[in-house]
């Protein structure tokens, strides 16, 4: 596998470079499959009513709706039907188990059917509007086949969904990230769930604002308050991301504004559920605290990067502005359309941010995940044998320090007897060998029990937290080292010692140690007698 990365660039680069000279060398039939345009339905003539929220629009149909038509336009906030001649053909919004507090009817495309034979007649639809500054807003209508309108419209909204999707890509791939990441030691952990959250709910947003919505369900009320809802909640998330990254003191008012959006929401419904003022009236106050909210976070970003140097935020600078000018636009596309054009410039904005965002915070995580391995790799250099690979010292006398009284500790304490003499006879390498195979034994007799150390030269220790006298581990112990006795040229010998924490006689685990250390200063003694005999 060493050249599998080199072999596969090079062969992608020859396969794509054969796809371009095949496109561009030759001349191809296009048979791309695109349905008619649709065409602009005739100027109608507006006609206002008594009552400035109901106003109504007719015309003459042309010589084209001798034949089978369709009309296809989107309303917001408009109750409507449409007549021909005297006969209703179409109605929306007038539903008898309408719900009475809510007084729009939400935004909707329609597909109207005109039946044949109708060139000549008049055309009339009927508008109501809850709000004044909708009066006399006539819709853009363009007709076709009804099949061609069907096309024209998810030729349309497959693009907004096709944005969605990457939104939503890029949300489970942070949500993955974020369960991945939850259990190990790393501060990017939580960064994944802010940032996923973010996604979901913009993704919602623009899905119940886009043309895709319709395509996918049939209840432009219900579609109408997701919209609004998710609207006020998907900030949150993001201020929450910004402010993890953040170290000054003065990020604590982005706290506030994820209150402030709460209230907002609580608002909204509650004023909603009274039929005092509709959720769509509120919009102004939303909007006004996102701009607040982005000074804000201008504000903040210059002290972080100015002040604590924040490289964290830095990273985000860059992608933030794309969303700045993403809602900027869309703001003013909002209030220059009489309110219907919408989602258009920050569904692209939130695309290009999230691929920054997620990328720095994948490449963010790397480095920390990198961080932590090296610093697991000093801990453990600081803390490990490097000939024995069992702990040092330094790891013994943490693992002391650390014992509490009313926890059981036995501490099991050796000493590998001759290795001065073996050095002098055998070489070190040879004593070095020795000391390996005592550790091994050490370590398959009484790993299971309690840690394992070398605390000098030819000095080990085993430290339990148990009551057990560790008889069996002891037996198993002077097996194997009788078994590696009988392989070698010279006398491989270990004397031990162990005892027991007490309240009674021990002030703390350094005193067992002693008595274990005093036990194998016997047992050594013992050794050294029979080895004279």
């Amino acid at each position: 596998m060493k050249h599998y990365s080199k072999a596969f660039t090079t062969v992608l680069a020859i396969a794509i470079v054969f796809v371009l000279w095949i496109a561009i060398a030759y001349n191809h039939s296009n048979i791309s499959i695109k349905s008619a345009p649709l065409n602009p339905f005739p100027q109608m003539q507006l006609i206002k009513g008594e009552d400035e929220t109901v106003y109504r629009a007719q015309t003459i149909l042309t010589k084209d709706f001798d034949k089978p038509m369709a009309l296809l336009f989107k309303t917001s906030h408009m109750r409507l039907k449409i007549y021909i001649n005297d006969e209703m053909i179409y109605s929306f919004g007038y539903d008898e188990n309408a719900i009475p507090f809510l007084k729009s009817p939400g935004t909707s495309y329609h597909l109207v059917k005109i039946p044949a034979l109708s060139a000549s007649k008049q055309l009339t639809i009927n508008f109501q509007t809850p709000y004044s500054n909708y009066s006399g807003y006539i819709p853009y209508i363009q007709y076709g086949t009804e099949g061609e309108c069907i096309a024209d419209y998810q030729g349309n909204a497959i693009y907004a969904l096709l944005s969605i999707m990457i939104i939503l890509i890029g949300g489970f791939t942070t949500i993955v990230l974020y369960f991945i990441t939850r259990h190990k030691k790393n501060s990017m952990s939580k960064s994944f769930l802010y940032i996923s959250s973010f996604a979901f709910l913009v993704s919602i947003w623009l899905l119940f604002q886009s043309d895709s919505a319709q395509l996918l369900f049939g209840y432009p009320q219900v579609m109408y308050y997701i919209d609004l809802i998710s609207l006020i909640l998907f900030p949150i998330p993001l201020n929450i991301y910004i402010y993890s990254l953040s170290k000054n003191e003065k990020r604590k008012p982005i706290t506030y504004l994820c209150y402030a959006y709460l209230v907002v929401l609580v608002l909204n419904i509650m004023l909603q559920l009274s039929g005092l003022v509709d959720m769509f009236q509120l919009v102004l106050l939303t909007h006004s605290l996102m701009a607040v909210n982005i000074l804000f976070v201008i504000y903040l970003l210059y002290i972080e990067l100015h002040i604590e140097k924040n490289q964290d935020l830095k990273k985000f600078v860059i992608p933030l502005i794309f969303i700045i000018i993403g809602g900027a636009i869309e703001m003013i596309l909002y209030y220059s359309s009489h309110m219907t054009k919408t989602s258009i410039a920050l569904r692209f904005a939130v695309v290009a941010f999230l691929i920054m965002i997620i990328s720095n915070a994948i490449r963010s995580y790397y480095n920390s995940v990198l961080d932590l391995k090296q610093a697991e790799y000093y801990e453990k250099l600081a803390n490990t044998d490097m000939l024995t690979d069992i702990g040092n010292r330094n790891k013994y006398e943490q693992v002391l320090s650390s014992h509490k009284q009313e926890e059981p500790l036995t501490a099991v304490l050796f000493d590998l007897n001759s290795l001065k003499y073996i050095n002098d006879n055998y070489g070190h390498v040879i004593g070095d060998s020795v000391i390996k195979k005592c550790s091994e034994c050490i370590k398959e007799s009484f790993s299971s029990k309690g840690e394992c150390f070398r605390i000098g030269g030819d000095e080990f220790a085993v430290l339990a937290k148990t009551n057990d006298s560790l008889e069996k581990e002891c037996n198993t112990f002077d097996r194997l080292v009788n078994g590696w006795n009988n392989k070698l040229e010279f006398t491989f010998s270990v004397a031990y010692g162990v005892a027991r924490f007490n309240t009674v006689v021990d002030k703390s685990a350094y005193d067992t140690v002693k008595r274990a250390d005093f036990a194998m200063y016997h047992m050594k003694e013992e050794q050294k007698r029979k080895m004279m005999r």
